[in-house]
């Protein structure tokens, strides 16, 4: 088994939006199965002033660095980040880069030693659309450095190929299944529905409707937009606590941007909330995505429940569900098996690991063997079929 060690980066400090809780919760997990660092810088000290009414230094100092990072663009340089300067301290055998964007990127010229102290270099890059590509060439460039990109959106492979001569491959999102699991506690579900993130107006103005004219109804939603997270092991806890105690979970194939650079055109890739409400045992209401790779991801019956936005009577909808005991406890108990023995950051480390040619170590293999004991006691105690393909137990 490996002996090796890890040195895991991103940017999530350096830009704590919501969003950034994928890079965070996979380095986490890495972390636990890996003799591994984390180095996640943070903003400079001006960026403490953004707050609701932001101070004088704040703005000041961040209309100079978005000025000069744009200039620095215009000379065909990548971007500036906003990250503080951190050097790395010694060897590694392998290095991780995870970020959202390929603008985020430039964080890496804010990380003195990154290369020269990595065996191996890889990267993550979670969201990434040809279209957009050809504005950002000056980040893409930096991909170069690595050994290999690993990227969530798989359409958008055959575009990168034309701006890295790096081997590029799809990595599928995942999440912490241990945190998510509701096993063995199992609390009691007194959410009725729950919504994360970006949502269909017409559907969250009937849930609302329907909270207010029942006064039993728990409808939980965001009420807050563009707040930075102050500590991610909590934002996930929190995220994972309340998934796990809702009865349905909203979750539809969003596009991108219909009205701007994509003119219309509908882009998608595997979306993480799916993975986070399925795993959290919740049933996923919405519409399944349609990009090629969703079908190959949730492919066991009841996965999504389709619930067109336009549905007259919600609360009717609702009540049929409840009223087939039988099935709502099937798809739930489904959800969270399938989620533990196939989507798992820890399944994804390991994939990556696999394609690049090296070893899993002997605590990615415990855990994962873990996560498939914790779905077969799921199975057994609620009479769920199986349903797994051989390849489940080990990927």
């Amino acid at each position: 088994m490996a002996d090796r060690s890890v040195l895991l980066s991103s940017n999530f400090n350096a830009w704590p939006e919501p969003f950034n809780g994928q890079a965070y919760a996979f380095l986490n997990v890495i972390e636990q199965v890996e003799d591994a660092d984390i180095i996640a810088p943070r903003p400079p000290p001006h960026a403490d002033g953004r707050g609701v009414n932001p101070s004088v230094g704040y703005l000041w100092n961040e209309l100079r660095h978005r000025l000069a990072s744009q200039a620095w663009r215009r000379f065909g340089n990548a971007g500036l980040s906003n990250a503080q300067p951190v050097h790395v301290a010694r060897d590694y055998d392998v290095f991780l880069f995870v970020c959202q964007f390929p603008l985020e990127l430039t964080a890496l010229k804010r990380m003195h030693g990154w290369r020269e102290r990595s065996e191996r270099a890889y990267v993550y890059l979670l969201e990434g659309w040809p279209e957009r590509f050809p504005a950002q060439a000056q980040e893409l460039r930096m991909l170069d450095q690595f050994d290999h990109v690993f990227v969530l959106n798989a359409e958008s492979i055959p575009a990168l190929r034309q701006y890295t001569s790096t081997p590029v491959s799809f990595l599928p999102s995942a999440c912490d299944t241990a945190l998510a699991c509701p096993y063995p506690g199992t609390p009691q579900r007194g959410i009725d529905v729950l919504s994360l993130g970006r949502r269909m107006p017409e559907l969250h103005t009937k849930l609302s409707a329907l909270a207010a004219q029942d006064g039993d109804f728990f409808y939980v939603h965001d009420v807050l937009k563009a707040g930075a997270v102050t500590d991610w092991a909590e934002h996930r806890a929190q995220s994972a606590a309340m998934i796990k105690r809702s009865k349905y979970f909203i979750a539809y194939d969003f596009t991108v941007d219909t009205t701007g650079i994509f003119k219309g055109v509908r882009k998608n890739a595997l979306a993480t909330r799916y993975f986070e409400g399925t795993a959290g045992g919740a049933i996923v209401l919405g519409a399944r995505q349609q990009c090629p790779e969703f079908a190959d991801h949730f492919d066991w019956e009841d996965a999504v429940i389709e619930l067109p936005p336009g549905t007259p009577d919600v609360g009717a909808f609702l009540s049929d569900l409840n009223s087939q005991g039988e099935r709502i406890e099937r798809a739930r108990t489904t959800n969270i098996s399938q989620a533990l023995r196939r989507h798992d950051w820890a399944h994804r480390w390991g994939q990556l690991l696999d394609i690049v040619g090296l070893p899993r170590s002997a605590r990615l293999q415990q855990r994962i063997e873990r996560l498939a004991s914790m779905a077969a006691m799921v199975e057994v105690a609620h009479g769920a079929p199986r349903g797994v393909r051989r390849h489940d137990m080990t990927a």
